[in-house]
């Protein structure tokens, strides 16, 4: 028996906003995008139950996954309670605008835990994160962080950095520090959309500047928790890294779309890497496309090798590799920023320990 996480999409790509630099929108074109039916549930949770894991981790994402409505989450979370006799975590990924105080009571009931999509500041979060009218959704998000709050549910902030935003790391880092948002994950733009990327040159002056954010407000016993610097620290403790991102190494989840098909990544939710179904025998078992996916993820390129970093960066995240997956896009940047804070990461991991 092993454990078992699954991203679940109950709502495929469907989605209340309109991110200028949405990945997904583009890649869920031209499907059946629709709410995942009570069906389907039951089936998954069959299957999952023949499976036999240790315990259990469901992470909800989308497009939105709220609108799927609360009714979804209450099916889904009593056909685990009926049928699962295992731990089971719960997650969800949200922009927060569906948030109100039944679903905050359900999530504080369930322990979820959320993540609420909020780039900074109003000007840095209306650059980028617009609904269906291109309008401003920042007081609405704001808003739902004061109703979580209220219902004392658990939940982090998740922080896209661009070019431009990585500009702007000192005021973003003290809006959240100001607003008491002291969890957070700043996840690097993915490709090229509507001209919003990020340079390899942006994500190493943002890598530096939110690092001495962070070890000063450390210093001064004002712990904020950036993700990637919690991880890095764990490794610096013998720890492994519980961001997939910065395993190495792929394979450490399945995503469910809303129809049943079965997907080894987020961001390979493609045709092409499509694994199953969960109408298959058995959908959690590694094929021959899955353990493929895997190994292109072990490709390492000679400089790595020879990187007295590789085992703090272990080749980043396969979506971010060029040349058959064997380089990082943000090498350099990684590299720069391992020379320019390694020492003091080193001291941090060694005054925990």
């Amino acid at each position: 028996m092993k454990p078992l996480t699954l991203l679940i999409k109950p709502a495929a790509g469907l989605c209340n906003m309109k991110c200028r630099y949405c990945f997904y929108r583009s890649a869920s074109e031209g499907r059946e995008n629709r709410i995942m039916t009570r069906d389907t549930v039951d089936l998954l949770i069959r299957k999952i139950a023949e499976f036999r894991p240790s315990a259990l981790t469901v992470m909800f994402q989308g497009g939105e996954p709220l609108l799927a409505g609360i009714d979804y989450y209450r099916y889904f979370t009593d056909a685990v309670n009926n049928n699962l006799r295992i731990p089971v975590s719960y997650a969800l990924q949200t922009n927060g605008l569906l948030i109100d105080d039944v679903f905050a009571d359900f999530f504080a009931e369930h322990k979820f835990l959320l993540g609420v999509s909020l780039d900074g500041n109003r000007k840095t979060n209306d650059r980028n994160r617009v609904d269906d009218s291109g309008n401003s959704v920042f007081d609405r998000v704001m808003d739902s962080v004061r109703i979580l709050r209220k219902h004392n549910v658990d939940f982090n902030i998740l922080s896209v950095i661009d070019s431009e935003s990585a500009k702007e790391t000192e005021s973003t880092f003290e809006f959240f520090k100001a607003n008491g948002l002291s969890y957070i994950q700043f996840i690097p733009c993915v490709g090229e959309n509507n001209g919003i990327s990020l340079s390899a040159e942006a994500y190493e002056s943002f890598l530096k500047n939110s690092f001495d954010l962070w070890y000063d407000n450390y210093k001064r016993g004002e712990y904020i928790s950036i993700r990637h610097i919690d991880n890095y620290i764990g490794i610096l403790l013998g720890y492994p890294p519980e961001n997939c991102a910065m395993c190495g190494i792929c394979g450490s989840y399945f995503v469910i779309e809303a129809n049943g098909d079965v997907y080894p990544c987020d961001f390979y939710c493609a045709e092409e890497y499509r694994l199953g179904s969960v109408s298959n025998e058995k959908p959690f078992e590694s094929n021959d496309k899955h353990r493929a996916f895997i190994d292109e993820s072990r490709i390492i390129h000679s400089n790595c090798r020879e990187c007295r970093y590789h085992f703090l960066c272990r080749g980043g995240c396969k979506a971010d590799r060029i040349n058959g997956f064997s380089e990082n896009r943000f090498c350099k940047a990684y590299r720069n920023f391992f020379e320019y804070s390694y020492e003091r990461m080193l001291s941090t991991a060694r005054s925990l320990k």
